[in-house]
């Protein structure tokens, strides 16, 4: 019998429903898993994986969860804004360039239509495209509950391999890009799979890296598929910071990669490869964000 024909599904009425039952699955020890567009659930239920025997179906809420929203204080996304809907936004592309790249990378045009940024946050996986991006951007996530809510940055969001801080009362509402994150230049995103489109990430780098009088001064770097979860480099970012073409240091920012990730090995790549490719993925986004912006030689 497949897993899903004995799940129990909670389909709330609205918002307010959905995070008392929450609360109360919680309170009982039988914690419900929230469901966005369920493009993930339903191939790990092919496949055979186990599948959590309660779920959260959030999708008859989207008249309070979805969609685009541009505030004073920047852009929100909400749970079930789709990458469908992103891509349909102009001023998306304008302003936050990388999250349109990365969302017309996600699978085919069916899976744009149904999964939902929330949903690439909460699966957790590090081979995501939607969520290096927004760590690029320096997303929050914000996590709502009956007892009130928080945000929490998305670069500490995570606790492990497809673990998080998300309590199980808890619920992502949106995702938050504060304003100074947006129409930044240099945001960069690149995926090496197996074939152009279509593909599972085998390394991949989400970032930004602006340029001012031929210096690096705003650098974001975030690794994918180099570690258990979606990774920002910090130690690359400092070594980068303030650097010139000319006085770039390679063997530097080499060191400072082996600080930040210590690439893992699995079915689709070695781990001296991901190494090897994820060094050449920054160092060709220096160059050509150099090159965009008069920075170079």
């Amino acid at each position: 019998m497949n897993a899903l024909t004995t799940a129990q599904v909670v389909r709330p009425a609205s918002l307010a429903d959905a995070l008392l039952q929450l609360q109360v699955a919680a309170a009982h020890s039988a914690p419900l898993r929230p469901l966005a567009g369920c493009t993930d659930l339903l191939v790990d239920a092919h496949f055979g994986k186990p599948v959590d025997p309660n779920f959260l179906d959030l999708w008859p809420l989207r008249s309070e969860l979805g969609g685009v929203r541009w505030t004073d204080a920047g852009l929100e996304l909400g749970a079930l804004c789709t990458y469908a809907a992103s891509l349909a936004d102009a001023r998306l592309h304008a302003e936050a360039p990388v999250l349109a790249a990365a969302a017309q990378l996600v699978g085919a045009t069916q899976i744009q239509a149904r999964g939902t940024w929330a949903g690439n946050i909460e699966n957790g996986s590090p081979a995501a495209d939607g969520v290096p991006a927004l760590m690029a951007l320096d997303a929050r996530v914000r996590l709502a509950s009956v007892a009130g809510v928080r945000e929490v940055p998305l670069d500490n969001y995570y606790a492990g391999y497809r673990r998080s801080v998300r309590q199980a009362h808890e619920l992502i509402t949106a995702i938050v890009i504060p304003h100074a994150s947006l129409g930044r230049p240099g945001q960069w995103f690149r995926k090496v799979g197996t074939r152009a489109w279509q593909a599972i990430t085998k390394v991949g780098l989400a970032g930004r890296f602006g340029w001012q009088d031929g210096r690096l001064l705003d650098v974001r770097i975030v690794a994918v598929s180099m570690a258990a979860t979606v990774r920002r480099c910090p130690a690359m970012e400092r070594v980068l910071a303030g650097a010139s073409l000319e006085t770039l240091d390679v063997a530097a920012l080499a060191a400072a990669q082996q600080q930040d990730v210590r690439p893992i090995g699995d079915v689709r790549s070695d781990s001296r490869y991901r190494a090897e490719v994820f060094q050449r993925l920054v160092l060709d986004a220096i160059r050509q964000t150099a090159a965009t912006q008069g920075a170079g030689r």
